[in-house]
């Protein structure tokens, strides 16, 4: 498991698949947080809608970089697609730790915002529930689910679109809505914070298994 960790993980920064949802990571960042001196939890608010996006993007990116064969090659040394799929994740959630500390501190260098301990974990747990989302989208549109690119991209693109726009299908639009409400503290948004990511951990749980069951069916 450890050896297939670092497999995939050196072939993904060699094969630089990364660096496109990276880039427009920053880019979103720099347009929509440079010189903002509001709140810094309707700051994290504009930044989670980028880390939903980079992550899906990524983990289409990271899902497809083998090609049929080599997967093939992958399933049968480890012997198990629930596994390799698992440290796929794995590699997708490693990527996401620096983007997340970005996201946290990019704010707070180009902006004036009152900073604390509570603010800070709120933006941290905020932006690890918009990569869990992220990542259960990109997996359901990578290769693994639907193979062709120009149709995954817009079933991602609609999907984003959904998660947004209604309030019952993902955490994401809740969880900007917390995030937005300048009348609430850091202490009221503990807990729907905290609920909204356990649900978002449940979401890619599914998406892990829907996954991985139309992946087995056509492999």
């Amino acid at each position: 498991m450890s050896a297939l960790y670092r497999f995939l993980l050196t072939s993904v920064l060699l094969s630089q698949r990364y660096l496109p949802p990276t880039l427009i990571f920053l880019a979103a960042l720099a347009v929509g947080t440079t010189s903002d001196n509001g709140p810094l939890q309707s700051a994290y608010a504009f930044c989670v809608l980028a880390m939903l996006v980079c992550t899906t993007w990524l983990t289409v990116s990271i899902v497809n970089h083998e090609d049929p064969t080599q997967r093939r090659i992958t399933l049968v040394m480890i012997g198990s697609s629930a596994k390799v799929l698992a440290i796929t994740v794995a590699v997708i959630l490693t990527w996401c730790v620096p983007l997340i500390v970005i996201g946290i501190c990019y704010p707070l260098v180009t902006g004036k915002h009152v900073v604390t301990a509570g603010i800070l974990t709120i933006g941290v747990v905020a932006h690890l529930t918009a990569a869990l989302v992220g990542i259960a989208i990109g997996l359901l549109c990578s290769r693994l689910v639907i193979p062709r690119i120009g149709v995954a991209m817009l079933t991602a693109a609609a999907a984003i679109l959904a998660v947004l726009l209604i309030r019952w299908i993902s955490p994401i639009r809740a969880l900007m809505s917390v995030l937005s409400d300048r009348e609430r503290s850091p202490a009221e948004s503990a807990v729907p914070l905290t609920l909204l990511a356990v649900l978002s951990a449940a979401i890619l749980t599914a998406a892990l298994f829907t996954t991985r069951a139309l992946s087995d069916r056509k492999e």
